[in-house]
This record gives C-alpha cells, structure tokens and sequence, in this order.
C-alpha cells in the first residue's frame, strides 16, 4: 500500500513541486542507492528547472548527475573515469556553491562538497587502470 502511494505521489507530485524539491528528492535516491527513483527525480527537476528558466540550478543538477553517475557506476567505461572525473571539475569551476550529497542537501561551497566526495567516492585516476592491466607489467 505504502509503494503504491510512494508512485501515485512520484507521478503527480513533480507537476506541483518545485525544481528544488524534486532535486533534492533525487539526491535522496541517490544517497539510498536508488539509481531508477534517483534519474526520474532529476528527469523531474530539469523539466521544472527549464519551465523555470533556472539556469544556475540545472547547471548544479548536472553536476550531481555526473557525480552520481560517477559513484553509482554509471555505466560509463572504466577507462572513462578520469574524463568523467575532469568534467565534474570543469562543469564545478563555474560554480560557487553546491548541494551537498547528505541529507539536508544544503548549498555548500562547492569545491568542499567536491573535496568530500572525492574523499568517500574513489574514482580511479589514468595510472590505476593501467597499472592493473597485464600489459603495464
């Protein structure tokens, strides 16, 4: 009874809910592990945020984007990870502050929610996959 709820509120709710709200709700999702529930609310902040015309917000959305693609796997190649790693920086050098990835999501510096989520999220640089690669030896 509790799910169906949850997914009658999931389909009704973005359609009132504010850009934020809907963000923040993504990065619950996230937060939990929840990859499905996590890329529908973002799905559902962008749509609100360019009703909106709220460039400053999409553009941090996106950075959590990536960096929860980043932390969750997300499908990108292993060798990626550097690049992927790269853009976070350069999309995060144009912001001054950033949600953080823990409840309550606050706005936060964003150079130190990057540096916390480096610290608990280990992106393999260029050199580990080589070095674990049997032609690097």
């Amino acid at each position: 009874m509790l799910a169906s709820l949850a997914d009658l509120a999931s389909r009704w709710l973005p359609a009132l809910a504010s850009g934020q709200a809907c963000h923040r709700r993504a990065l619950t999702a996230a937060a939990r592990s929840d990859r499905a529930a996590s890329e529908r609310w973002f799905g559902h902040a962008i749509a609100r945020y360019r009703r909106d015309l709220a460039v400053e917000p999409l553009a941090r959305l996106r950075v959590h984007e990536l960096m929860v693609g980043a932390r969750t796997g997300g499908g990108e190649p292993a060798g990626d990870a550097a690049g992927v790693m790269v853009e976070i920086v350069r999309r995060l050098n144009r912001l001054d502050r950033l949600e953080t990835l823990d409840f309550p999501h606050e706005l936060a510096d964003a150079r130190s929610v990057l540096a916390g989520w480096v610290e608990t999220h280990a992106v393999p640089g260029p050199g580990t996959a080589r070095a674990a690669s049997p032609a690097a030896a």
